[in-house]
């Protein structure tokens, strides 16, 4: 079904990007008696002296992407809009299509809720248009799906409570592929995937407080190492967890709009403090300084 030589022999960025699988840990969970949605995202990387680059417009706010096999900077890799809709992604294999992190970006442009934003990747996909392997997270007021994307190829999860990914894919039938992928270049990283989901949703099946998702976000599990939630390196060539994200939304009374926090913590979480940064929806240009000023503050 899916053609390593197609992927890993052309050239050698799109060969390192091959490589380069299964980076982060995302997912959201709802916690209806607080009336709280959560996205959240462990964003892995080879560089530990990354920064974020920043979105923030009238309507949304969001963190760059960065194209796994390019190494440019391109679409968002986790963000929030006025409606309420967060959305992250997981990277689980570089192509020489565009990121998904395109698709981020124009989910939480355009769509107001996880519906809409499942109704126009999926225009796209069916179009013919195709992307790298990855997965992405959307999470509304009160529903959450994952879209698995390999090419133009997908396959979809709902949930009422929690979503989890990593980097390999659930639905679609590419267990196999990426398993003798990730053996062939002599890594662990689908069976470290697999390990740090599992653990994931072993985790998430008792979070019932912003609190215990930053906790979660921070577990070794057994131990730190490449298979935790927090990812640790050992070496050269291994991707460490360089920054963790956590979307709070309050759900909204009648006639209201959410109330959004975003949570970020800086390098390991383990080692480190989420701060909280407040976002207003509309946003001016005080608004926008203001919660730039607080992200790299």
């Amino acid at each position: 079904m899916y053609n390593d030589d197609l992927y890993c022999t052309r050239e050698r960025a799109v060969t390192i990007g091959c490589e380069r699988t299964m980076a982060s840990f995302a997912g959201a969970v709802i916690l209806p008696d607080l009336k709280k949605t959560l996205l959240f995202k462990n964003r892995d990387m080879y560089s530990t002296s990354h920064k974020d680059a920043l979105f923030h417009d009238v309507d949304g706010f969001g963190v760059r992407g960065i194209d796994m096999v390019t190494g440019k900077t391109s679409g968002l890799s986790i963000g929030v809009n006025r409606n309420g809709l967060a959305v992250a992604n997981s990277h689980v294999m570089g192509t020489e299509d565009p990121t998904y992190d395109i698709l981020t970006e124009q989910i939480l442009m355009f769509a107001e809720d996880a519906e809409d934003g499942l109704r126009m990747t999926v225009d796209q996909l069916k179009s013919g248009r195709k992307f790298q392997w990855g997965n992405l997270i959307l999470a509304d007021l009160d529903s959450m799906l994952v879209i698995e994307i390999a090419g133009n190829e997908h396959s979809i999860e709902w949930s009422e409570r929690k979503v989890l990914r990593t980097g390999h894919h659930i639905m679609l039938d590419t267990e196999e592929f990426l398993s003798q992928h990730s053996s062939s270049k002599g890594v662990d990283s689908f069976v470290n995937s697999t390990i740090r989901v599992d653990r994931g949703y072993e985790l998430f099946r008792n979070v019932t407080s912003v609190q215990d998702v930053f906790s979660a976000l921070k577990d070794h599990g057994e131990g730190p190492s490449q298979s935790s939630i927090c990812k640790h390196s050992s070496g050269e060539g291994q991707m460490s967890t360089v920054t963790s994200y956590v979307v709070e939304i309050d759900h909204p009374g009648e006639n209201g709009r959410p109330k959004v926090v975003f949570h970020v913590a800086k390098g390991n979480p383990c080692t480190s403090t989420y701060a909280a940064i407040p976002l207003v929806f509309p946003a001016d240009e005080d608004v926008m300084s203001r919660a730039l000023e607080m992200y790299f503050r």
